[in-house]
């Protein structure tokens, strides 16, 4: 590895939402013991350095990282795949997004098909996603399934010790509802349709602290998000409509449990990780919320689920045991 430099790419901005992950990787990257930096293709130079291995995502994407010149004959490029990309920023999936999702043409997957297809070293990876319900997703997907890496898109917040040492919490609560995330959109393009469907009926009668971007704490750091989640009874798990339609779990559910606490899922895709007597999934907002009240007042009922979802969390669906496997396979191709 040490003939290899990981560069992370983009969103330097702390309070950047996109930061989070980024960050994360920064840490577990080094942690695994490889040389890792984090900068914005500005700052980039290159003389007689070592060839790099680029993650890249929207700023830049890996079309623009081409195109710049910074991209030499042995570098490596890893670009992160989500279903819009750069310049989707009026895309509208209405109020079918599985419907606008099955004749999408996926851009960044494109993007990677053609950058694979000009001869150039390009891996991607993702959060593990359904492929077969949107047809060009799955004809790319399937094309270039040896270069694509599905993840556990798994919690931002926590150390390997902490993942290894993580416990339920089961009282000393402060509030009823504990939510850290941006509320951002507008119908048909963010998460606002799932806060108004799920969330909202749950807030009502409950005392609630509510971080991040758009909630009334506004944005908060780590060791404040942590102390939101194991302060609530229950921490609703929400992912916006896109990510339902795709069947994606997003960062929030491997956080919450991480942090020793519990919330129902509302995307189907959680069966891809844990079988139905692992966790509590709901998609129809009614019986999410009948579900959700269920739990908020029977907190020791959620014990069994925590554990559960833990112990795997600990073992495999962790972003160490996740990024240890992406580079060892690369660099065994490579």
């Amino acid at each position: 590895m040490a003939r290899y430099t990981v560069t992370l790419l983009g969103y330097t901005d702390p309070w950047n939402t996109c930061s989070y992950p980024w960050r994360m990787f920064l840490r577990v990257i080094r942690d695994l013991g490889y040389p890792c930096e984090w900068r914005e293709a500005s700052q980039l130079q290159r003389d007689a350095d070592r060839p790099r291995i680029f993650i890249c995502w929207n700023e830049p994407d890996s079309a623009r990282l081409v195109e710049s010149g910074l991209v030499r004959k042995d570098d490596i490029l890893l670009q992160k795949l989500t279903s819009l990309g750069k310049g989707c920023d009026e895309v509208n999936w209405g109020r079918d997004p599985l419907g606008f999702f099955q004749s999408w043409t996926w851009p960044l997957y494109r993007m990677v098909e053609q950058i694979h297809d000009s001869g150039i070293n390009i891996y991607a990876f993702g959060c593990r996603t359904n492929t077969e319900l949107f047809p060009e997703k799955h004809r790319i997907a399937t094309k270039l399934r040896e270069r694509i890496f599905w993840i556990p898109w798994g919690s931002s917040l926590f150390s390997w010790d902490e993942i290894q040492s993580a416990h339920p919490v089961m009282d000393g609560f402060n509030h009823d509802i504990g939510f850290v995330g941006s509320r951002w959109g507008v119908p048909g393009r963010g998460n606002i349709d799932a806060w108004e469907e799920y969330m909202a009926p749950l807030l009502k009668n409950h005392q609630a602290a509510l971080a991040g971007a758009g909630n009334p704490l506004g944005p908060v750091d780590d060791e404040k998000h942590k102390t939101i989640l194991r302060g609530s009874r229950l921490c609703p798990i929400l992912n916006a409509p896109s990510w339902r339609a795709e069947r994606g779990v997003q960062d929030r559910f491997w956080t919450v449990f991480s942090a020793g606490r519990f919330g129902v899922v509302d995307s189907l895709g959680i069966y891809d990780f844990f079988d139905p007597d692992e966790v509590v999934c709901e998609t129809d907002p009614g019986e999410y919320a009948e579900k959700s009240l269920y739990y908020l007042e029977h907190v020791e009922a959620q014990l069994p689920y925590i554990e559960k979802v833990q112990r795997k969390i600990r073992e495999q669906y962790n972003y160490y045991t996740t990024w240890s496997s992406i580079l060892q396979s690369i660099l065994g191709e490579n």
